[in-house]
């Protein structure tokens, strides 16, 4: 997939609440509220909803990993 097929699989997953894989929050990285506004055609709240469900999906996977080297360390 295009990049540009990747980010409207991000808005369409926070907007469903769906967790995000590794490689899309590494894409997240480069969205801002203002390019989801100008390129994608989003309003400030839908931004905001992405934005936000970008960070609970990167620390999810960072928490999912924490625990999955805590077990294998025991």
């Amino acid at each position: 997939m295009a990049k540009k097929d990747d980010i409207t699989l991000i808005i369409a997953k926070s907007f469903s609440s769906q967790y995000l894989t590794q490689k899309e929050c590494d894409l997240c990285k480069d969205l801002t509220m203002t390019k989801l506004v100008s390129e994608w055609g989003l309003n400030d709240i839908q931004s905001s909803k992405v934005l936000n469900w970008c960070t609970i999906s990167n620390r999810r996977l960072k928490n999912t990993k924490n625990c999955e080297e805590s077990i294998w360390e025991s």
